[in-house]
């Protein structure tokens, strides 16, 4: 096809140097600009001649045309050019009938429509297939109109591209279409999976289809990915569908799509794929071709530009598969060199010249160190040779462990797989190797950055030392590479006895050729392209791969491609002195060099046999059973006995296949074709028309006519002329070629690209480019061959399509099908033959297409065709998805959700979607995918929608209690608290948190470890993870291989030592979450925190309908989300305000009122839009972003309430309590947040500008007023304790110094801590009861107020944010200690607090001495930092850091003196002349302040009040009347020293700041009534959930345990009881949630148990429901993981709604003999209960269908008595069932093939239960409990139990927590050596004997059943 590159160079006026023919030759593909294709694509008159790359080299141009290059120059682009000769398309097209009439589209046809026109296209085809043998041969009317191809070609592309041609080139004289059409504006692409062309152009000689450049086509992803279609045959149908869906398009309009092969398929990382026309087989093929190179010259010719052998298809088409057993054979025999030998496997494996990724390989052969080389060593890889064995070794064994600790890479594509190498030919080092030719530009962007010519490497020598990489061709063949065209670099040195690089290039391919090289070579095939690549072979060779071994799912179009499988024949060359004359050898030898003889002359007779095939000629003939060679002789020996096998089985196969095809007849004969056809004739004449059934013939028919006639012309000729009756000699002319034969050839080429995916791997050595009919040949003996591989769904199109049954019999060249490759019957199981359109009929059995398909498809398509521009355009597609989704979920499998998960996950990464799509969509696909699944898939997507920058309308949704609900129940408690709920309680500190505050979430690494029990806040990290049940990283069910695009190989799981303080780990895509129809209401039933959500005041019943129907009602609309919002709320969603109004009702305190959103002044439903008369949303622009703040803030301040009541007291204190805390340091991080707020502009009167214990706020302080809010919520919710254990011992390690112990400058967050320690503590001291403050002033003096008045008065260490942040603290600091002497009294302050006051005011002499001192020399610069020792007054030198003499000196003004000392000087009285040694002095500096201000002015700084002259007296007036209220709560009377609080706490501003103050989130809150900032003290209520005895004895212990701690302790502190049923507990089973469980029991019931903390250990907790329909004792109760519902068996299983306890479905026994005696249930996708009966039989039942599913027979003629237990591995593709006699039997889910059965116990089993990672674990009466992988003969681990049988067990981690009737509580590792801790029960925690266990893994709890009915909750 060169002629095409040349026809487009002029016609297109495209530089030639920015074209390269395409691989096969088949197009050209051309860099262009962008602006001359838009130009082409809006069809501006005849195109401008392409302007060429400025700027590039021909050969970066030439780079850049490679497939594999993705980076291309700003503003240009590829494209693909397809031409066709109009020369060859002069032949006649006969159009038929025309193709079936367009269908309209959205009609959904119907079986009778489709059984109409099948049986009108069967009547149709046998009357011409009878007309055709019958009639045609007397029959000389005139022809059927036909129309030249070129006319149909044209007018059939115009009409599928919806564009008209362009005139191009020499157009004046071209007579086309396009010239008279006006520029109308263009059509869409008929069908959206055909590839859109950018043009259509015509010349005068040729027709032009201009196609966007394809990155990947389906031939890279079966070659280079397989791992993307391996184990799902639903995305090969689904690739299949939408293949078909553009053929049907295109034959609709009368337009062949050609030869189709996989090149043709274009796909994306989602693999949605469309369809590339090959029009090149509307060309005539030429009679003869002149002067056509042969094959051989192509082969041999040294490739220096286009190397590669590119031919259409024809008779010199290169390696076919004949060809390939004859270029073997001529290898080994020597016949042709090493090098064409090479050449030809590298383009085998689809190496293309000039690629930088993916160019030709050839071995280095010899070291340059001597003049002829030493050899290497060609048995290993030239990357063992440089690296070393040790090296690979080590290599191997820890991508290994890291492979075996990551899940054994069960996620798709791990991050570590065992291998040894990466590739054979990187980019960089083929750079490097042509770096003398190559442009500096490309080597600075590939190599390295920085331009360093003398590092590369300087001669041949060095650079065969230094690569790990092979050698490439051009070594071998082209001087030109040693030149350098650089100026600094020199030329690439040969070695010294080379006087050339000619010279080295001959010599160099000599030694290629030599016969060293040669008797090697096969091992260097055998690694680079064979058998040593993968397996055993690979492993013992060092030489794993691993792009062949890491499953990966990312698309490529280059990688490692091992064409052989079976060791590589060697090359048989003759004994190396053998030469024409016979040597002189002296006699001792004579003897062996006979022996020598002897063997050559055999092994030449053994390969010279007939046909000489080869191995490996292709997979299909790799079955024969050669072992590896062994070297030496006997490697020649065993080569060439495996080369004689081979050959003898080629030879029996060539010789049966002939005489199979002879064997067979036509199927069909004239005579029943004759009268199928006339019957058909008849019947349809008949159609409709006879009234009585009679068959009316057509006037004059006579049937015997023709028989007549014909017997009168015999009579003639045999009588008359005394001859016989012959045929006509002169024969009709030949027929034109139809386009129905077209049609039916692409529904051919369609069957060999299915089967050439199916057989890819065994195709391997044969090119895409092959020509059709050698495919065809090729696919039909795989079929036939290798029938078992084909998957199921496949067989019976294959079988359609290929004919498999029938022999290849080419259509007649007259006849019918002219041009199939074979013809198809008429009918063929009552099908016409097949088409588009009869594939795709859901009525149609050949292709098995899921029912979900159609549904999927339109979700595709809708998601495809909307451009998102806007938020408003972003919600209406997520919303109409929605709608669409519900349909597809309801009958979708696990294989169809692996394809529409990665369209879910792309709308969450999309800015305008994300937000939209999380609220939406998450509900629906989680629930479909199931916990492990979800948390696996959605996390980082969900995590990037909550750090998505933008500031959405809709954000606030994903902080609503009721998507945080979902979140919880379909993530898993464990995964939300550690991958999410950082996210949700981030918000609190701002919505515009900066990212470096972000990263600082988690605190620094110092912030982390502090271990002193309950004094420290515990090792948590921000948002740390922790190991979770089960391994993170490992994946259940068939989503292994889900596309790249979404980045599922990536670990969505955080890995458990990350934290967030790093940046809170941000991913590319954010993700869909949403309430769904009917499920929103039943998550908030589940989630509700309290007893009282589910409403205790009516029937559970009736309380789940309303929420139910407001959901409904709410995603069925549009919507409005303050609809939303209020019905969520309503239907208790959070379920917190009940609760807290019985609080509020039982304590008579105000406090424990729900969040006043009113007071806010912006509630959540005022911030909503409301619908108009559309009900369409108001856009929220016009809203003003601090009202979206404060909805955000308030919404997200509600949940987190909610959530601590939720959560309990352990799991709060763990999670939200801690995250908090570390949340409040960074509100007060950077200079902006350390700023004083404006005073409110009502009432500037100095008395109002704060008071001395609540000074005039900072910016920090609005900013941490919902976190301070949230927290003293938690601690409302749970008690005192909360602020004494918690609180009390993270502030005191806030403020602790750091160590070190020298002279240092804070660092920000320590100084920030410092500001959120002493605010933290200003709030709790407020809330300490009396007797509790006295106890532990001792210890807030020592270790808080003391160490940050160390900081705040040191002379040696400065602030970051320098006097500011110094004045805060001082202000703050002084307001504390303010507040505290309030409280105590004058005494207790003389007795507690003396030092901390006098160390407050010694600071003012030091900094006047300071001051006094004789002049200091300049002040240095702060970062040079002087420390001097000074004397002070004292007689103590102190060092004093002389940078900071400023800063103190800002500080400790005149001002601050008369601020702090006039108050204190009120509040103690002449006691502060006792305590302050120096106050002589602070009061001087009072009094001096007092006189340079204006007595009526304002200070500067507002910080305090300008009273009269006489401040205490003012004082005393002010504060007299209120005496009685805020005087100290005990201790002596006050006196009149209170003049600072203001007596008016203005209600409206609850908060600590103005009305402006901007703080949402601070008004009102549970602890924050009105006047709650100027309260001395506040009781804290005494609510429900409040700690107190064994509660608070537990979670004193628990807060101070690690949480990297996996280990599961147990301590027998009972929490709870749960009392009700009546006879004994058989099973329990916690819900995913951890905030309710269920129990079965003898007395017929199942109870719902909600789990909050109430009471001290003693109380008994009620059921919330009763399930009382079983009619016998309960033994198995289960949560089905989709849909939440409940599965209970006591031998008849019932499944019920756990929210309203109404039954669902009953699944009785099929047998009432055999009932069911085991259940279990599969995980998440699936939605099936798998139930054993007594009969030993296994069956299936899916909730959502009637009938069954599966059954499989688990008997198998043993006698292993009942199944008593049944467990499903964490991915449901394995069940194993344990029976009472031991024997256990494991099953695969999807086949029913028993995978193993084995004796595991001598007695009953009595449990089993399936791990990640293929484990069992297994308890048996025979008192042991064993640890199995699933496929290994011996146990991991064994335990025995000595008293008593193991009945009962639960998973923690990766330990057992196993309970004996001994009431014995033993935990022992899966993975440890065996080792078993038990500790009995005592009585007095448990009574009655044990019976059932389950444990709650995050609050670390353990449900324990009895035989007496009781449940207790202990810990």
């Amino acid at each position: 096809m060169e002629g095409l590159l040349q026809s487009v160079e002029s016609d297109l006026g495209v530089d030639s140097r920015q074209l390269a023919l395409a691989p096969g030759g088949a197009c050209v593909v051309a860099l262009v600009p962008v602006r001359w294709l838009a130009s082409l694509r809006e069809r501006k008159g005849p195109p401008a001649p392409c302007p060429r790359v400025e700027g590039l080299g021909d050969a970066e141009t030439r780079t850049l045309l490679q497939r594999s290059v993705q980076r291309l120059p700003a503003g240009w682009t590829r494209v693909e050019i397809h031409g066709l000769r109009k020369r060859k398309l002069a032949y006649p097209l006969a159009l038929g009938s025309g193709p079936p009439s367009e269908e309209p589209s959205g009609v959904p046809e119907t079986l009778t429509k489709f059984m109409r026109d099948t049986a009108a296209q069967n009547y149709r085809n046998l009357w011409h297939g009878a007309y055709r043998a019958y009639g045609r041969p007397y029959h000389r009317g005139p022809a059927p109109p036909e129309a030249s191809a070129l006319a149909a070609v044209r007018q059939a592309l115009q009409k599928v591209y919806g564009c008209p041609f362009l005139p191009v080139g020499r157009a004046a004289q071209c007579s086309s279409p396009a010239r008279e059409a006006p520029s109308a504006p263009r059509a869409a692409t008929v069908c959206p999976n055909l590839l859109r062309a950018e043009a259509l152009l015509e010349s005068p000689e040729m027709l032009y289809v201009v196609y966007p450049h394809v990155q990947y086509c389906l031939h890279d992803v079966v070659t280079f990915s397989p791992a993307k279609l391996s184990n799902s045959h639903a995305k090969v149908l689904f690739l299949l569908f939408h293949v078909l869906q553009a053929m049907d398009a295109c034959h609709r309009q009368g337009l062949a799509c050609g030869a189709l092969s996989l090149s043709h398929v274009a796909v994306d990382e989602k693999l949605c794929s469309q369809l590339q026309l090959d029009l090149s087989a509307y060309e005539a093929p030429e009679e003869e071709e002149e002067g056509k190179p042969s094959v051989k010259s192509i082969m041999e010719a040294e490739p220096l530009r286009t190397p590669e052998p590119r031919k259409r298809e024809g008779p010199g088409d290169p390696i076919c598969q004949e060809e390939l057993r004859k270029l073997v054979l001529d290898w080994v025999h020597g016949r042709i060199s090493n090098f064409h030998y090479l050449m030809q496997l590298n383009w085998l494996a689809g190496r293309r010249w000039g690629d930088p990724n993916y160019h030709p390989v050839l071995p280095w052969v010899v070291d340059f160190t001597t003049q002829n080389g030493r050899f290497r060593d060609l048995r290993k890889s030239k990357f063992r040779l440089n690296k070393g064995d040790k090296q690979l070794d080590f290599t191997y064994e820890m991508t290994r462990q890291a492979f075996v600790a990551s899940g054994s890479g069960s996620g798709g594509e791990p991050p570590h797989v065992p291998h040894h190498i990466s590739d054979v030919l990187s980019d960089i080092t083929y750079y490097v190797y042509t770096a003398r030719r190559t442009p500096r530009a490309v080597l600075c962007g590939h190599v390295r950055a920085q331009w360093e010519p003398h590092e590369y490497p300087a001669s041949m020598e060095r650079m065969q030392s230094w690569t790990p990489d092979e050698c490439i061709p051009e070594f071998y063949t082209d001087p030109t590479i040693f030149r350098s065209i650089h100026p600094d670099m020199p030329d690439l040195d040969v070695p010294a006895w080379y006087s050339s690089g000619e010279e080295f290039v001959a010599a160099h391919r000599a030694l290629l050729e030599s016969r060293e090289v040669s008797q090697d070579l096969h091992h260097w095939i055998d690694l680079t392209f064979g058998y040593k690549l993968q397996g055993k072979e690979a492993v013992k060779e060092k030489n794993v791969c691993l792009h062949l071994v890491d499953n990966h799912t990312h698309l490529t179009s280059y990688g490692v491609v091992q064409l052989f499988d079976q060791p590589h024949p060697q090359r048989l060359v003759g004994p190396s002195a053998l030469g024409p004359e016979p040597p002189v050898i002296p006699r001792p030898l004579i003897q062996r060099v006979r022996e020598t003889a002897g063997r050559e002359d055999v092994s030449g007779q053994l390969t010279d046999g007939p046909n000489g095939l080869v191995l490996e000629a292709t997979p299909c003939e790799a079955s024969w059973g050669g072992d590896r060679p062994l070297g030496g002789d006997d490697d020649l020996e065993q080569g060439t006995e495996a080369l004689d096998s081979i050959s003898l089985a080629g030879k029996a196969a060539d010789q049966s296949c002939p005489s199979s095809l002879q064997a067979s007849g036509h199927p069909f004969s004239s005579a029943s074709t004759a009268r199928l056809g006339r019957r058909n004739k008849a019947a349809g004449v008949d159609v409709g028309e006879g009234d009585d059934g009679r068959i009316v013939l057509p006037e004059g028919f006579n049937p015997l006519q023709a028989l007549e006639e014909l017997e009168k012309f015999g009579n003639f000729m045999a009588r008359g002329l005394r001859g016989r009756v012959e045929a006509p000699e002169d024969s009709p002319a030949e027929p034109a070629l139809k386009l129905t034969d077209l049609l039916q050839r692409d529904m051919q080429a369609l069957g060999v690209l299915v089967a050439e995916i199916v057989f890819a791997a065994r195709l391997r050595t044969l090119q895409p480019h092959a020509p059709l009919k050698e495919r065809f040949l090729t696919v039909r003996g795989l079929c036939s061959r290798y029938p078992k591989e084909i998957p199921v769904p496949l067989q019976s199109v294959l079988e359609t399509l290929l004919q498999l049954s029938e022999p290849v019999e080419p259509a007649p060249p007259g006849g019918p099908g002219r041009g199939l490759l074979s013809a198809y019957k008429p009918i063929s199981q009552g099908l016409p033959p097949p088409s588009p359109a009869q594939l795709l009929s859901p009525y149609s059995s050949v292709v098995a297409f899921p029912s979900y398909f159609s549904s999927l498809y339109k979700f595709i398509l809708l998601y495809q065709t909307r451009k998102v521009e806007d938020e408003v355009q972003g919600r209406e597609l997520v919303f109409q998805l929605w709608q669409q989704l519900d349909g597809i979920l309801r009958e979708i499998t696990p294989e169809g959700l692996e394809i529409l998960l990665p369209f879910v996950l792309s709308l969450m990464s999309e800015q305008h979607t994300a937000v939209y799509a999380a609220w939406y969509l998450f509900e629906p696909i989680a629930k479909a995918l199931g916990p492990k699944n979800a948390n696996k898939y959605l996390v980082k997507p969900l995590i990037g929608a909550y750090e998505n920058p933008g500031h959405l309308h809709g954000r606030f949704y994903l902080y609503t209690d009721c998507f945080v609900a979902q979140l919880m129940v379909r993530l898993g408690l464990q995964a939300f608290l550690s991958h999410l709920l950082p996210h949700v309680l981030q918000v609190l500190a701002g919505v515009e948190t900066s990212q470096e505050e972000t990263k600082c979430l988690g605190g620094v690494a110092e912030d982390e470890e502090i271990e002193d029990g309950e004094e420290g806040p515990g090792p948590c990290s921000f948002g740390e993870a922790i190991q979770m049940e089960g391994d993170p990283g490992s994946s259940g069910l068939g989503l292994l291989d889900y596309t790249s695009g979404v980045s599922f190989h990536d670990q969505a799981d955080l890995p458990e030592s990350e934290d967030f303080q790093a940046g809170l780990y941000v991913s590319g895509s954010p993700q869909p979450p949403e309430p769904e129809a009917l499920s929103l209401g039943r998550l908030s039933d589940k989630s509700s925190p309290s007893e009282a959500s589910l409403g205790e005041d009516r029937p559970g019943d009736e309380a789940g309908l309303p929420r139910e129907r407001s959901s409904q009602d709410l995603k069925q609309s549009e919507g409005s989300e303050d609809e939303e919002e209020e019905e969520a709320e309503g239907a208790g969603l959070g379920g917190q305000a009940g609760e807290e109004d019985e609080e509020e009702e039982q304590d008579g305190s105000p406090v424990a009122a729900e969040l006043p959103l009113s007071e806010t002044g912006a509630s959540v439903d005022a911030g909503l839009p409301n619908d108009n008369g559309n009900g369409e949303e108001e856009d929220l622009a016009d809203q003003s972003e601090d009202k979206e703040q404060k909805i955000l803030l308030d919404t997200a301040c509600k949940t987190v309430r909610w959530l601590s009541a939720r959560l309990g007291p352990t799991v709060t204190s763990r999670y939200v309590a801690r995250n908090l805390l570390r949340l409040l340091t960074s509100c007060y991080v950077g200079a902006t947040r350390q700023q004083f707020m404006g005073s409110s502009g009502s009432d500037a009167s100095p008395l109002n500008s704060g008071n001395i214990y609540q000074k005039r706020p900072v910016l920090g302080d609005v900013v941490s007023a919902p976190v301070l809010s949230c927290l003293m919520h938690v601690a409302c919710l749970y008690g005192e304790p909360v602020l004494t254990y918690q609180y009390l011992p993270y502030i005191s390690y806030l403020v602790a110094p750091g160590g070190g112990g020298g002279p240092s400058r804070l660092n920000s967050r320590k100084e920030a801590g410092l500001l959120a320690a002493v605010t933290l503590t200003q709030k709790i001291i407020v809330y300490l009861c009396d007797t509790t403050l006295m106890d532990i002033l001792p210890r807030i003096s020592h270790e808080v107020l003391l160490p940050v008045l160390s900081s705040l008065t040191s002379l040696v260490t400065g602030f970051p944010g320098g006097s500011q942040a110094r004045t805060v603290l001082c202000v703050k600091t002084i307001s504390l200690i303010a507040l505290i002497c309030l409280r105590i009294g004058q005494e207790m302050v003389q007795q507690h607090l003396s030092e901390t006051v006098a160390t407050f005011f010694q600071v003012f002499s030091l900094v006047h001495e300071l001051q006094g001192q004789a002049p200091r020399p300049e002040a240095p610069s702060p970062g040079e930092g002087r420390v001097l020792e000074l004397p002070f007054s004292d007689g103590r030198p102190r060092p004093v850091d002389l940078a900071l003499l400023d800063e103190l000196q800002k500080v400790f003004t005149l001002e601050m003196a008369y601020m702090t000392y006039v108050p204190f000087s009120c509040l103690l009285g002449d006691i502060i002349q006792k305590i302050v040694p120096n106050h002589a002095l602070v009061g001087q500096l009072a009094g001096q302040y007092l006189e340079s201000a204006s007595p009526v002015g304002q200070d500067p700084m507002n910080l305090a009040p300008m009273p009269s002259a006489s401040p205490e007296q003012d004082a005393q007036g002010r504060g007299g009347s209120h005496d009685d209220v805020h005087s100290g709560t005990f201790g002596s009377v006050l006196v009149g020293n209170r003049i600072q609080i203001p007596v008016d706490p203005q209600p409206e501003n609850p908060g600590p700041h103005g009305p402006s103050s901007g703080a949402p989130g601070s008004g009102g809150g549970l602890c924050d009534g009105g006047g709650e900032e100027n309260s001395l003290k506040r009781d804290l209520p005494r609510g429900a959930h409040g700690l107190s005895g064994n509660w608070l004895a537990y979670w004193q212990y628990e807060i101070g345990v690690s949480q990297h701690d996996a280990h599961f302790h147990f301590h027998q502190i009972r929490l709870q009881s749960f009392l009700g049923h009546a006879g004994a507990v058989k099973c329990v089973a916690a819900l995913g949630s951890e905030d309710f469980f269920l129990s079965g029991s003898k007395d017929r019931t199942v109870r719902l148990w909600p789990l909050y903390n109430c009471g001290d250990g003693t109380s008994e907790t009620a059921p919330r429901l009763v399930y009382a329909q079983h009619r016998k004792s309960i033994f198995h109760v289960s949560q089905l993981e989709a849909s939440q519902q409940v599965v209970s068996c006591d031998g008849a299983v019932h499944v019920w709604d756990p929210f309203t306890g109404k039954t669902v479905r009953t699944v009785e026994a099929w047998d009432s003999r055999a009932p069911w005696t085991a259940v279990a249930v599969m995980p998440a996708p699936h939605t099936s209960i798998t139930l054993a009966s007594a009969d030993s039989t296994l069956r299936f039942v899916d909730c959502r269908k009637p009938g069954l599913q599966h059954e499989f027979r688990l008997g198998g003629g043993l006698n292993a008595g009942l199944v008593r237990s049944l467990a499903i591995s964490p991915s449901g593709r394995s069940v194993v069932a344990g029976f009472s006699s031991g024997f256990m039997v494991l099953l695969d889910t999807r086949t029913g093939l028993v995978l193993r059965g084995w004796p595991a116990h001598e007695g009953d089993i009595l449990q089993i239960k399936a791990v990640e990672g293929s484990t069992l674990i297994s308890s048996s009466s025979d008192h042991s409990l064993t640890v199995w992988k699933e496929l290994e003969q011996k146990p991991t681990h064994h335990y025995k139990s000595p008293s008593d049988p193991i009945h009962t067990f639960d998973l923690y981690g990766s330990e057992v927590v196993t309970g004996t009737v001994a009431n014995k509580i033993g935990v022992c590792s899966l993975t440890e050596p065996p080792s078993q801790a038990t500790t009995k029960l005592s009585s007095e925690n448990f009574r009655g004997t044990l019976t059932s266990l389950a444990v709650l893994p995050t609050k670390r709890h353990l449900l324990l059943g009895s035989d007496n009915g009781a449940i207790r909750l202990l810990a």
